[in-house]
């Protein structure tokens, strides 16, 4: 089991999202530029001046060690002085979770990207309340960014666009030594701890909505090789699931 180590930069506290490559300046490139909300938050915000460090990571991996050289109004210029890369893991959690309401969204794909998920897929099921629009992909995608900045966490979790059971359990059917997929289901003899082991790569949890999964949802994951677990004594709320998973698959070995 291989654990990526967070690179942190070497005394900046405040990291900063720049999706895009991340290198030493050459004579083509003397700066990169930060805009955006990532730029107000910088000017307006910590009031930064000419000559700071910050970090700058892309969320692909890429982390720097930046020096502000110059500014307008709502973007920052800024010159790379060191740079890494922090090599991917090798193990992956991907949930596949029906949405829960309101700002539960947010916070269940905020923890899940501390707790180092790699994918999250939002599930549409036959009981779904909540199927997340264009408007609220987007906010999912900044709570993403924000928990990587906070985290000290170098790559951005992979948020899919609404997607069905059947579709989820296509992909996922082949199910291999190295790969598992869990069902969360409170009456499985089963706990998630005993199912997560060290030969384990791949672990794939389907969460279902509040109503729980359909019978008929129940039969075809176990059909496509899913195997029950119970998440503990008691029934969980769709991010409560969410966070036990996590936190039992970040705690395995």
């Amino acid at each position: 089991m291989t654990r990526a180590q967070f690179a942190r930069p070497e005394s900046p506290v405040e990291r900063f999202f720049l999706p895009q490559p991340l290198q030493l300046a050459t004579d083509e490139q003397v700066a990169v530029e930060l805009d955006g909300s990532e730029a107000h938050h910088l000017l307006h915000v910590l009031r930064a001046k000419v000559g700071d460090r910050v970090g700058l990571f892309n969320g692909q991996g890429g982390e720097a060690v930046a020096e502000l050289i110059s500014h307008r109004k709502s973007s920052a210029e800024f010159r790379i002085l060191n740079h890494w890369t922090t090599p991917a893991e090798t193990d992956e959690l991907i949930l596949a979770t029906a949405m829960p309401k309101g700002d539960r969204a947010r916070w269940l794909v905020e923890k899940a990207t501390e707790l180092g998920v790699t994918r999250i897929i939002p599930l549409r099921t036959t009981r779904s309340i909540v199927e997340p629009g264009e408007g609220k992909m987007d906010k999912l995608t900044q709570a993403t960014i924000a928990a990587c900045k906070q985290s000290g966490r170098s790559r951005l979790p992979r948020l899919d666009p609404l997607t069905t059971l059947s579709e989820v359990l296509r992909e996922f059917s082949a199910v291999s030594p190295t790969r598992i997929l869990l069902l969360a289901d409170p009456r499985a003899e089963r706990t998630v701890r005993e199912m997560l082991g060290d030969q384990v790569q791949t672990t794939i949890a389907l969460i279902g909505p509040e109503g729980g999964f359909t019978a008929d949802e129940h039969s075809a994951a176990i059909a496509e090789g899913a195997t029950t677990v119970r998440l503990g004594s008691h029934i969980l709320r769709i991010e409560t699931a969410a966070l036990a998973i996590s936190s039992a698959w970040g705690l395995r070995g």
